[in-house]
């Protein structure tokens, strides 16, 4: 009886070990089929990915005298490097600060801002008549409010939104950004 068990025993675990095998063949064969065009989507796209990803400086790590130089360096490197105009240097200072306004409102502000279960407690951008008191108090309030916080009746602005890594002009961008749209 024993010798019998192992035979269907040997039989079933061939027949498992070949099932597994033809859906490793079939799931190859697939994956070959649908990732043919991976390799050249990939080689399409490389040149954008490195524009997007290059770095934007770099870092000095040597230290007393050296560290001086390796500064005076990188500052006189910046100092002749040709200036390069972009499609973005033509447009006016009105529309940059708009777009930088735009940008650090939707990286930012709009997390409370732009929160519609927040509504009763911070005024939503867009909603004039919540804005209403505040424009009135004049844009340089708002600006001072802005970035070095205030505690009102309804709550508290942060300092810079919780961001210190934000400049003041970038503030008083997302400031006017925000008051033109909820006039």
């Amino acid at each position: 009886m024993s010798k019998e068990q192992d035979q269907i025993f040997f039989r079933n675990f061939s027949l498992i070990i070949g099932a597994i095998t033809v859906m490793m063949v079939i799931f190859f064969v697939i994956a070959q089929y649908a990732g043919s065009n991976d390799e050249a989507d990939a080689n399409k796209h490389a040149a954008k990915v490195a524009e997007v990803t290059k770095p934007v400086g770099q870092v000095a790590t040597t230290v007393g005298e050296d560290a001086e130089k390796v500064v005076k360096a990188a500052e006189d490197s910046v100092a002749e490097a040709p200036a390069t105009e972009s499609p973005a240097a033509e447009t006016s200072a009105a529309e940059t600060g708009s777009d930088v306004g735009q940008t650090v409102y939707k990286g930012l502000c709009v997390n409370c801002h732009g929160t519609a279960a927040l509504a009763t407690m911070i005024p939503q951008t867009g909603d004039a008549a919540a804005w209403a008191s505040r424009i009135e108090q004049g844009i340089e309030t708002l600006y001072d409010h802005s970035i070095n916080g205030f505690t009102g009746k309804m709550g508290m602005m942060p300092a810079k939104g919780s961001n210190p890594g934000l400049s003041d002009d970038e503030v008083k961008a997302a400031v006017d950004y925000i008051v033109s749209q909820s006039q």
